[in-house]
């Protein structure tokens, strides 16, 4: 492994989005629902640290080569994290290939060597993940301190939780 993949929560969180164009738009895609506020910067505002305070992530994108390397610089600067769509060397991250199922999120990477076979593989994987299982997932959550509460040892617990996976409740919520 390469790459170490990680999720940043982003409640209440700033992503910044730079450039214009497909990739621009593909990467804003991708938070669309999300409940992190999103700031999309044009032109020479993208290339001014100031603009990049406070957020968790930035992502740069354009076919202009020099604003690339500006606004990438730009983002670092303000000590941002920085995806350069399609540029691999310049990026501090990559961003995968996603199944979004809302609590429930997979994520299929190849440290930017192939990204459609990162899309090809989410594909096949997408199929099998039940369109509720982020809704199963938030049942969970929701009763997560009372389970908790209620099962102190860590293998009563996990016990509990397997038997509740085939319960009624989880499969409405997966349905």
């Amino acid at each position: 492994m390469e790459a170490f993949p990680a999720y940043f929560p982003l409640n209440g969180r700033t992503v910044v989005i730079a450039g214009e164009g497909p990739g621009a738009e593909a990467k804003a895609r991708l938070f669309v629902g999300a409940p992190a506020r999103i700031v999309r910067l044009t032109g020479e505002a993208a290339c001014e640290p100031g603009a990049y305070e406070g957020a968790v992530l930035a992502f740069v994108a354009s076919e202009d080569e020099a604003f690339r390397i500006r606004a990438s610089a730009a983002a670092r600067a303000a000590g941002v994290l920085v995806n350069v769509a399609d540029q691999p060397a310049m990026s501090d991250f990559y961003t995968p290939s996603v199944i979004d199922r809302g609590q429930v999120v997979a994520a299929i990477g190849t440290d930017g060597a192939s990204p459609m076979l990162a899309s090809m593989l989410r594909g096949d994987i997408e199929a099998r993940v039940p369109a509720g299982a982020g809704k199963a997932a938030a049942l969970f959550k929701r009763h997560q301190d009372a389970v908790r509460a209620a099962f102190a040892e860590q293998h009563e617990r996990r016990a509990f939780l397997r038997a509740a996976m085939d319960s009624e409740a989880v499969a409405a919520a997966m349905a």
